[in-house]
């Protein structure tokens, strides 16, 4: 009887210690299962995070102010030439003068003007005040005649064409600052000074 009962604590010492190698091996499963999960979420994370790098460096070569051209989604516009023009009679302020060449990048008809005056704001910086500038009247030398033509006509999709815009400017020898942005209320892109002295 002695013996019996012997045997059957060995057996359930035995099943005891069985379960807990197993649940030893069962928690290292889980453990394992848990560190790979960790894993493969941080891999997962960095893959995203490696995505949106991708998609946010994409985007900024789709949209871009630099070199003195502004890139948006629907349109191209290249600064080409500045110059300030004295009061006149018709013009009582002085005058920034850009030259510019346009290129519809997209599906509909758009013009120039348009879209110069959505994409780009031009301000002087005094001691106390940024004063945004006016768009001025056209620029009326004859060289600049075809290029207010075209300002506010529709150009067609994937054309390129030549525009002009000007500024009255308010304190004469003061730079001006013109920046890009995505259009109205759009991300800041960029921006050019230009010195009126």
């Amino acid at each position: 009887m002695k013996k019996v009962k012997l045997l059957v604590a060995l057996g359930v010492c035995g099943l005891v210690l069985g379960a807990c190698g197993n649940e030893e091996k069962a928690e290292g499963n889980a453990t394992e299962t848990v560190s790979t999960a960790v894993e493969s979420s941080e891999i997962a994370s960095s893959a995203l995070d490696s995505s949106k790098t991708s998609e946010s460096a994409a985007k900024s070569k789709d949209v871009y102010f630099e070199n003195d051209t502004l890139k948006i989604d629907m349109a191209t516009v290249k600064l080409t030439g500045t110059e300030i023009t004295p009061p006149n009679e018709f013009n009582e302020a002085s005058q920034l003068v850009i030259t510019y060449e346009f290129t519809n990048d997209s599906e509909e008809l758009m013009q120039p003007g348009m879209t110069f005056i959505a994409c780009f704001n031009a301000s002087q910086e005094t001691e106390v005040t940024v004063d945004a500038l006016d768009v001025g009247m056209s620029p009326q030398d004859e060289k600049y005649t075809a290029m207010n033509e075209m300002a506010f006509t529709d150009v067609k999709p994937g054309a390129t064409v030549e525009s002009v815009i000007s500024y009255d400017i308010k304190y004469d020898g003061d730079p001006i600052t013109l920046t890009a942005t995505q259009g109205i209320a759009g991300e800041e892109l960029g921006t050019k000074i230009y010195e009126t002295k």
